[in-house]
């Protein structure tokens, strides 16, 4: 069950705040989403009032989270501040065209090494999202089985997704889903991922076994892991925003 309340800062804005209750859900939560919307995770009898006063007592950190939370970048924003996508193991610079056509289409030219996207006239962000998750659905999919490969690993299905705060997840039916946005990471860091999501086939937990194995795979993981938490939290905000 989802309700609004509202959260007034320091500033005199009023935010909105979205309260999800769930059935099993002990405690209280707090956190941003993707969005910079406020989200409290609430058990299924909580009130209104025990929320507010829960988000009353966590104002400062709120506060904070707010200030220095990166902004909601707009695809075709990111690709002009940052125009490439990690293509094969590479970085390929991105072209975004309009053309006469009513189709939008996006391709990866390989006389010139470089993406051409083509869209409608006139065409909005949500064209050019749609077009380069379907993209990264192929691309970052097939990087994912050629590193398989490599390893001699052999996953179940492999699916590339949006998903709002994770690059990727392995269940136990060694099905592998990866997050689109890795298409805008830089190779190593592209690599680094997929990698962690195959080693799960073997060891499905984070023990030193796992560690150990992610290792081998890619020996500069912990430089890598900690780029990643550099850029994740403005990446992952790299959408339509509402």
């Amino acid at each position: 069950m989802v309700s609004r309340l509202e959260f007034t800062c320091s500033a005199g804005r009023e935010l909105p705040v979205e309260v999800r209750r769930r059935k099993g859900t002990r405690h209280l939560r707090l956190r941003l989403n993707v969005q910079n919307r406020i989200v409290v995770s609430a058990p299924w009898h909580c009130s209104d009032r025990t929320c507010r006063d829960f988000i009353e007592r966590n104002r400062e950190w709120l506060e904070g989270q707010l200030k220095q939370a990166p902004q909601v970048v707009g695809i075709r924003e990111w690709l002009q501040r940052s125009p490439g996508l990690t293509v094969d193991g590479q970085q390929l610079p991105v072209r975004i065209r309009e053309s006469d056509s009513d189709r939008a289409i996006c391709r990866l030219d390989h006389q010139s090494k470089q993406v051409e996207m083509l869209l409608p006239t006139g065409a909005d962000d949500a064209l050019l999202y749609a077009l380069l998750r379907q993209f990264a659905g192929k691309i970052v999919a097939a990087r994912a089985h050629e590193l398989a490969q490599r390893l001699g690993l052999r996953p179940g299905r492999i699916s590339v997704r949006d998903q709002s705060s994770r690059w990727g997840s392995c269940s136990a039916h060694k099905n592998i889903s990866l997050n689109w946005r890795l298409m805008l990471l830089p190779p190593p860091l592209q690599d680094y991922v997929i990698f962690h999501e195959l080693a799960h086939l073997t060891e499905m937990n984070h023990s030193r076994r796992f560690w150990d194995l992610l290792e081998r795979y890619d020996p500069e993981r912990r430089r890598h892991e900690a780029e990643l938490d550099a850029l994740s939290p403005a990446l992952m905000r790299v959408s339509i925003p509402a």
